[in-house]
């Protein structure tokens, strides 16, 4: 299954595809793509694979003359699935470019011809493909949606590959709406998977974002490590793409720790890499980081070059943030140069550019670039203007006790503004009428300076509310974190007591059984058989006994699934061995869900009982199994034709222990039976 754009962190996105391919199996898929005498079926597939694997991240040239190949040939053949995936392709080789918007109007057909086909695989495809797109253009809510879409149709197809890319992509526009508890699980649920799979590609990704999320934590050096195992996996994949992306970060990363030799040079091998790829986007953000850095090392001839580039790239590919950043660098060398007049304008294009890009940090850059360049030309005015804008978008950014402090900063810069300009121009004059004026400018100001007080008060009592809301939220939690603790050590503590009681008792018999069969060794031979058999049965129970209480306390099996599937293989393995005829029914609907471990453990012991009481004591012709979840509710029913039993003659303590793990799980717990009319076990749970 063709595997779709998938988003980063650390990135705008990623192109997800299969593992790379080893060169004789390109070559084999080049000497069956052009083979004429085979089915069109085939050597389409061979061209769309050849064109997929072998030369989309590492020759887009190349990949993009066999796009245009298979779709003449497919348009020739009126073959319409081939059709759209010569769009995706041709998408693609634009991402890969760095073209997003074009990438789009590529996609956009493939689109319409998919669903024109009925074909719900490359519609996912796709749809995550768009979403990625445009959680790079910053249209995250459109890009969520389309998300959700996506993941919904590969849950559908049981897609697991694509449901691991689909989580991670979710992950990281979560992340870029602020919410990081929702992009860490989404991250985790999405690796877990890639892991099982064993999907290098999807592994490779995981990793990326894991250093993204620490770089958001400013973390550096757990940033960079997790950096340089996505780079290092990305070179063994031959992914050019990833290989550039990763490399620019670990570069950043350097950067930040002092080391800025190592830093250059990852950002040159970047640079190299995204060159020889024609990935326009990279090119653009790697050469501003290496010129920042250029400029920090005082060599603004350099720095003033590599911008001069990102500028020319950034607007013929329709980049806003590389643009904007591009542009207040040049303004800061401008501006080092003695040229404030040319530092304005490029400041002014910036801010334009940041506007576009809807990036607060850009946007305050750009301002601080401009208030540069407006101080450097004496327009006072002007500057202060712009400096009020300034203020107000760090105290978007920053923190609460930078807020306070910059608003503090900004207000002392207004009025020595204020006053240096009252004195020039009234220095020569100083009559009545304008001492009136200024107590009348004192008397506003006070009014000002008052409202200000009053309007900081209600805030920090928000602030303070707001706070202490947070607190009692987080204790909350740590209050439920606590209960989940004491009931993970009961559920441990009664494993114990199930290792202790059962094995304990099986291994005891097992022990007398072998000292029995020791004795009637020399005199009774068909005894000893019949106590070998013993202990072979004996040691087969303890054994999956032991595998029950294993299974049990794994928190990989913590779900409806894991559950519905361990139900499935226990009452194949019993219903095989007795020899009954039967029926087995075992499923789960809809997306998973996780399952407390004592819950899970009560309900799987509910069914083996009453599966074992069918096999031992009903006499039956025919046992039927039925096991079914889904996100809201559990239900099973064990169902026989035999001798049936008298519900409330019954002796023994299975029935009773069955009751009581049922109403400690909040499960609704039914027993069916008479004489001679069999049994109907059935179980019902609600799940919230």
């Amino acid at each position: 299954m063709r595997e779709p754009l998938r988003a980063l962190i650390t990135a705008p996105w990623i192109l997800a595809t299969g593992c790379c391919i080893a060169q004789s199996d390109l070559d084999s898929l080049r000497a069956l793509a052009f083979d004429r005498s085979a089915p069109d079926s085939i050597r389409f597939t061979a061209l769309y694979d050849l064109t997929w694997d072998g030369y989309l991240f590492s020759a887009p040239d190349t990949a993009e003359v066999l796009a245009r190949t298979l779709q003449a040939e497919a348009r020739v053949s009126s073959d319409k699935v081939f059709e759209a995936r010569a769009s995706e392709l041709f998408a693609a080789v634009q991402y890969v470019r760095g073209g997003m918007r074009t990438a789009l109007l590529h996609y956009d057909t493939a689109l319409s011809l998919h669903r024109r086909n009925g074909d719900l695989d490359g519609q996912a495809d796709v749809i995550t493909n768009m979403a990625s797109m445009l959680s790079y253009l910053g249209e995250l809510d459109t890009a969520l949606a389309l998300y959700q879409e996506g993941l919904a149709l590969h849950e559908h197809l049981a897609d697991s590959t694509s449901i691991a890319n689909d989580l991670n992509a979710i992950g990281r526009v979560q992340m870029l709406r602020g919410d990081h508890g929702k992009a860490v699980d989404l991250y985790q649920q999405s690796l877990h998977i890639q892991e099982v799979l064993g999907n290098k590609r999807g592994i490779c990704t995981s990793l990326a974002n894991l250093g993204g999320l620490y770089l958001n934590q400013s973390d550096w050096n757990e940033a960079l490590g997790y950096y340089r195992r996505a780079a290092t996996m990305a070179e063994e994949l031959d992914d050019q793409h990833q290989l550039g992306t990763q490399l620019e970060e670990i570069g950043s990363c350097l950067a930040e720790l002092g080391d800025t030799t190592g830093s250059l040079r990852a950002y040159r091998r970047s640079e190299s890499i995204r060159l020889g790829i024609g990935d326009h986007h990279g090119l653009v953000n790697v050469r501003n980081r290496m010129a920042t850095l250029l400029l920090e090392q005082h060599r603004p001839g350099d720095a003033k070059a590599l911008f001069d580039q990102s500028v020319t790239m950034a607007r013929e590919q329709d980049l806003p943030y590389g643009l904007g950043n591009a542009l207040v660098g040049l303004s800061t060398v401008q501006l080092r140069e003695g040229e404030p007049a040319r530092a304005l304008l490029m400041a002014m294009a910036a801010d334009s550019a940041a506007a576009r890009a809807e990036e607060l940090n850009l946007q305050r850059d750009a301002a601080a670039a401009r208030y540069a360049a407006l101080k450097a030309l004496g327009r006072w005015q002007e500057a202060l203007m712009v400096h009020e804008r300034v203020v107000l978008l760090n105290d978007s950014i920053l923190r609460e006790e930078n807020q306070r402090e910059l608003l503090r900063s900004g207000f002392k810069y207004a009025y020595k503004r204020a006053a240096e300009s009252d004195s020039l121009r009234h220095v020569a004059e100083r009559t009545r009428t304008e001492a009136e004026h200024r107590e009348q400018r004192t008397w506003l100001l006070a009014l000002l300076a008052i409202a200000a007080v009053l309007g900081s008060a209600a805030w920090l009592r928000m602030r303070y509310t707001a706070r202490a809301k947070r607190i009692i939220e987080a204790a909350q939690e740590k209050l439920v974190e606590s209960e989940r603790a004491r009931e993970a050590t009961e559920v441990r503590m009664r494993i114990a007591r199930d290792v202790h009681d059962q094995l304990g008792s099986d291994l005891t018999k097992l022990v007398l059984l072998s000292t029995e069969a020791l004795e009637a060794a020399s005199s009774d031979v068909e005894g000893v058989k019949a106590l070998a058999n013993d202990i072979e049965r004996i040691a087969g129970e303890a054994n999956r006994s032991l595998g029950d209480i294993v299974w049990s306390i794994d928190p990989h099996h913590d779900s409806l699934a894991g559950l519905t599937e361990r139900v499935r293989a226990h009452a194949e393995r019993m219903l095989k061995w007795s020899k009954v005829e039967h029926g087995i029914d075992c499923a789960h609907e809809g997306p998973d869900r996780s399952l407390e471990p004592a819950v899970k453990r009560d309900i799987y012991l509910i069914f083996r009982e009453a599966l074992n009481n069918a096999i031992k004591h009903s006499r039956a012709e025919r046992i039927e199994t039925r096991f079914r979840t889904s996100g809201t509710a559990l239900e099973f029913e064990v169902k026989d034709n035999g001798a049936g039993i008298a519900v409330d003659q019954v002796r023994g303590h299975g029935l009773e222990n069955m009751r009581h793990r049922a109403e400690r799980c909040g499960a609704r717990l039914t027993v069916e039976s008479g004489e001679g009319r069999g049994t109907r076990i059935h179980l019902r749970m609600q799940l919230t």
